[in-house]
């Protein structure tokens, strides 16, 4: 373009025999115009000139294609050559083509203040405008007002803008120091509680004392608490179990809770719903149960390794957990398990404790492979470094966020220290020559506010847990037990979510049919084992009709002809045993199918204890009676045989005088006499 005060050409050809524009250094000028404006509103998005030239195509390829080689303390000749600053109106041409001498004695803000809306400062070449404090250049020419509160850390919790300026405000309960302008907690004096290994301490926060509160412990970790109750939940390592205590003077009895952790990592408690949260990294899971911890119930036991560290937020509705492991990670979760996501993976090593800041909304973690202590806020768009100290960050372990301080303790240092959470500045030992602390919590009613809790309305009643639930209309969810899920109305549980025990059911069921087959074919056997008993009772008489016309030979043979019946009859009194049994498993079948029918419509019919305890009792008198026919039908045998024994020792194939021959005689009578008894 000719005359645009643009080498366009690289050889100054189209910038000849021009008039003198009447345009300044950092001005320019429209095409077929005299009409100036700042070269700052070129390529802008406006059209400042009449004819457009200011946002014409070829000027703006032309100016991204221009390599900024000029700093801002120099100036640019049309040439293209940069010089500095102050060499320009100095009465002598530095720039080749002398374009640093033109106009030097024009000034700019005589001209409608320059186009600036507040100030407009005139420069030996050129102007600039400038804005008063509180207000922002935009564009180089109209000052506005900027947000002070754009920077969270401008105030400790609220930050109210004004125009050109801001205040601090506090939330309620809390209220602004005079001297420092922080805000602090009122009411009662708050105070620190960490677990130490064998004991529990409280410490306060003031000044460096502290009270053991519980003692002859195994081995105390994680802590947490639930202010509304006065009561303190921690984790042993070597019980395996969650333990908790009051801490009123008054009521100091220590109860377990919970048992069957592996390996208890962290615990937090949501004061709200009365749930309690916990990691174990032996099982590699993430749960939470009731206060009282008679329900329980497994959130997560994939892709974890070794979580650690957990906290929760009932407002929000979401959970926080730190892993470890390897990948080491800071994850974030729907208090009912959905929204899984990762929240930190990046500058981050070893995480071992996490606190929320609830003013702030901020989540904040030590580091203690990093040595460092961080924060970010609750989606982790935003990640901050606040203090590292390998001597005060050895080995951190319990973390917790109150006013304008961050709290640890630190299991190498066996101490308790605390820093600004904003500056990281003005580290204080709080307590020394500890043994091991490792969960710390601050014990103030503001650290757990109260909220809006979803799961009292009439219409959230759950049949096992509610729990609140991001992402919702309804704020809340039902929870069933491990292995089970809610039904189509979502509040009750009747479905088992493991299908091949369903499958097992159904063959079990299958099993059963066939044993009432099996069973109707052993009450055919009882009927035949009726007829054999009664075929024994005559076999007896047959005996007692022979006496003593029957030889010992034909004797003996008789005894072993009742033996096998008497074998007969035990055989079928076991045929009567199975009989029973067979109608047992009929009635288990029968149950098994009800229980098959019940599964598919999804119904859950509770059965009656009293008829169950009817049952069992007529199933025992039952089993009692069969074995005491059992040890008759075995007392006859044995005293028969003996009987036969008997019989035996008079046969002599040797003539035996009168006398002799009576004597046996009459022990043949006695032993028939003693069958025809039996």
């Amino acid at each position: 373009m000719l005359c645009n005060g643009i080498d366009d050409c690289n050889d100054q050809s189209d910038e000849r025999n021009c008039s003198v524009a009447a345009c300044g250094l950092h001005e320019f000028q429209c095409s077929n115009s005299t009409a100036c404006i700042s070269k700052y509103q070129l390529c802008d998005g406006n059209h400042d000139c009449a004819s457009g030239s200011d946002e014409s195509d070829h000027l703006c390829e032309e100016r991204a294609t221009q390599p900024g080689s000029c700093g801002e303390l120099e100036f640019i000749c049309r040439s293209g050559q940069c010089i500095e600053l102050e060499s320009a109106c100095d009465n002598f041409p530095d720039c080749s083509d002398g374009s640093d001498e033109v106009n030097c004695n024009r000034n700019e803000c005589l001209e409608a203040n320059g186009k600036c809306s507040d100030y407009c400062w005139d420069l030996p070449l050129g102007y600039e405008c400038a804005c008063p404090t509180g207000l922002d250049l935009i564009n180089h020419f109209i000052c506005e007002d900027v947000d002070d509160c754009r920077n969270s850390d401008m105030c400790d919790q609220i930050c109210v803008n004004l125009h050109g300026s801001y205040t601090c405000n506090c939330y309620q309960g809390y209220q602004k120091n005079p001297h420092t302008g922080t805000c602090q907690a009122t009411g009662e004096e708050p105070f620190m509680i960490v677990t130490n290994q064998g004991d529990i301490r409280r410490i306060n926060m003031n000044r460096m004392e502290y009270l053991e509160i519980a003692d002859n412990l195994d081995n105390a970790r994680a802590l947490s608490l639930d202010i509304s109750s006065s009561t303190i939940y921690w984790s042993d390592e070597m019980r395996r179990g969650i333990f908790r205590m009051s801490v009123d003077q008054n009521r100091r009895d220590i109860r377990q809770i919970l048992g069957d952790v592996q390996s208890p990592g962290g615990i937090a408690v949501d004061w709200i719903y009365s749930h309690i949260y916990w990691t174990d990294s032996g099982a590699k899971t993430l749960s939470l149960a009731t206060l009282d911890g008679l329900k329980r119930k497994t959130l997560f036991s994939k892709n974890l390794m070794e979580p650690a560290a957990i906290a929760v937020d009932p407002e929000s509705s979401f959970l926080y957990w730190t892993d470890i492991g390897e990948p080491p990670k800071i994850e974030k979760a729907g208090l009912n398990g959905a929204g899984r996501r990762i929240l930190v993976n990046i500058g981050i090593e070893k995480p071992t404790g996490i606190a929320l800041d609830y003013i702030k909304k901020r989540l904040y973690w030590a580091d203690s492979g990093l040595h460092e202590l961080f924060y970010t806020d609750l989606n982790g768009q935003r990640q901050s470094s606040v203090f590292h100290s390998q001597k005060y960050l050895a080995n951190p372990f319990g973390l917790a966020v109150f006013e304008d301080c961050a709290y640890w303790s630190d299991v190498e240092g066996k101490a308790v220290y605390s820093v600004n959470k904003f500056t990281g500045t003005n580290v204080k030992v709080l307590a020394s020559n500890l043994t091991k602390p490792r969960g710390l919590v601050v014990f103030h009613k503001l650290m757990q506010p109260i909220v809006q809790n979803w799961c009292v309305r009439e219409h959230a009643a759950c049949e096992y847990l509610c729990v609140p639930a991001p992402y919702t209309d309804q704020n809340y969810a039902c929870l069933c037990p491990d292995g089970m899920a809610p039904d189509a109305t979502g509040h009750t549980c009747g479905k088992e979510t493991n299908s091949s025990t369903s499958s097992q059911e159904r063959g079990d069921s299958s099993t059963s049919s066939q044993e009432r087959g099996n069973s109707s074919t052993s009450s055919r056997e009882r009927g035949d084992s009726s007829t054999s008993s009664q075929e024994r009772g005559d076999s007896i008489t047959s005996s007692q009709e022979r006496g003593d016309s029957i030889t010992s030979s034909q004797e003996r043979g008789d005894s072993s002809t009742s033996s096998q019946e008497r074998g007969d009859s035990i055989t079928s009194s076991q045929e009567r045993g199975d009989s029973i049994t067979s109608s047992q498993e009929r009635d288990d079948s029968i149950t098994s199918s009800q229980e098959k029918s019940d599964s598919s419509t999804s119904s859950q019919e509770e059965i009656d204890p009293d008829h169950l305890d009817a049952v069992s009792v007529g199933v025992i008198a039952l089993i009692v009676i069969l074995i005491g026919i059992v040890m008759c039908c075995a007392a006859m045998h044995w005293r028969m045989i003996l009987g036969h024994v008997k019989i035996s020792r008079c046969y002599s194939p040797v003539q035996l005088d009168a006398e002799n021959s009576m004597i046996c005689n009459g022990q043949r009578m006695d032993s028939v006499s003693q069958q025809s008894l039996l």
